[in-house]
């Protein structure tokens, strides 16, 4: 399958993804940081444990097929997570880590993005359909039910104000 979502083809080369260090300049960048080849190595160490939550976060999500993914040890590796949602992730956790006031919308926008793409992948790009598993309150829905189902009595008494409803099968 070819993958579409690489950011920077020209830097992941022959590769389906691009590697975590260009992915990390993108971040820093989305960030506000515009000076992002500057970056020393205590940063980009950093960056690493960041890719790993993103890792982390990918393998726990329910739509994610793509089985089990090693974490990163080099800036210089790739991973089979698409770039943009590594992108995303890399940006809002480093806005949470620097305690900016954009980290609440990156952090959505990187978990819609997400659920979206990893969503899209399983299903296409079909509607979406919501089918009733518990036969909810609405008996049309309940398609066991059988002509011989017990019938049922109600029964109301008032005192007062107050009515008390009974109801039982026999």
């Amino acid at each position: 399958m070819a993958e579409y979502s690489v950011q920077k083809p020209f830097a992941a080369e022959r590769k389906n993804f691009s590697p975590l260090e260009n992915l990390i300049r993108s971040a820093l960048v989305r960030a506000g940081n515009f000076s992002p080849a500057r970056v020393d190595g205590e940063v980009m160490m950093m960056f690493i444990e960041l890719a790993n939550r993103v890792v982390e976060e990918t393998r726990r999500h329910p739509y994610w097929t793509g089985g089990d993914i090693d974490y990163y040890v080099s800036q210089s590796e790739c991973r089979s997570i698409p770039d943009m949602i590594m992108i995303d992730g890399l940006t809002a956790h480093y806005l949470i880590q620097q305690g900016s006031e954009k980290a609440a919308l990156a952090m959505r926008m990187y978990q819609s993005n997400m659920s979206d793409m990893f969503y899209e992948r399983i299903y296409g790009n079909a509607a979406i359909k919501i089918a009733v598993t518990d036969k909810g309150s609405n008996k049309a829905y309940d398609t066991t039910a059988t002509a011989t189902s017990p019938t049922s009595t109600v029964t109301t008494t008032t005192v007062g104000n107050v009515h008390t409803v009974t109801t039982s099968k026999y």
